[in-house]
């Protein structure tokens, strides 16, 4: 009378509520993780957006004054002849 064992299987396993429970909370806390990593990420987008703003603004003015620059030193040429021009008539 031998009594054979049958071979126990080494992947059967036994799930229990315990176990899903313990992962279910393990996955929450990642995901949580993760929601603050993206607002973090969010809010340093929203810095570097602002930034940029602000730095397209100053180009913005710059070149606003540069194109300016020709049209008054064209007037300041102008004024500058008409004035020696009229120095010139009051003198005779």
């Amino acid at each position: 009378m031998s009594s054979t064992i049958p071979p126990t299987d080494p992947f059967a396993s036994v799930v229990s509520a315990k176990d899903i429970y313990d992962a279910t909370r393990e996955t929450q806390q990642e995901v949580r993780r993760a929601l603050d990593r993206l607002d973090t990420v969010d809010k340093k987008i929203a810095d570097v957006s602002r930034v940029q703003d602000e730095h397209r603004a100053r180009l913005d003015a710059i070149d606003r004054w540069r194109y300016a620059i020709p049209i008054a030193s064209i007037s300041a040429v102008v004024s500058a002849v008409a004035a020696v021009i009229i120095a010139l008539l009051s003198v005779t």
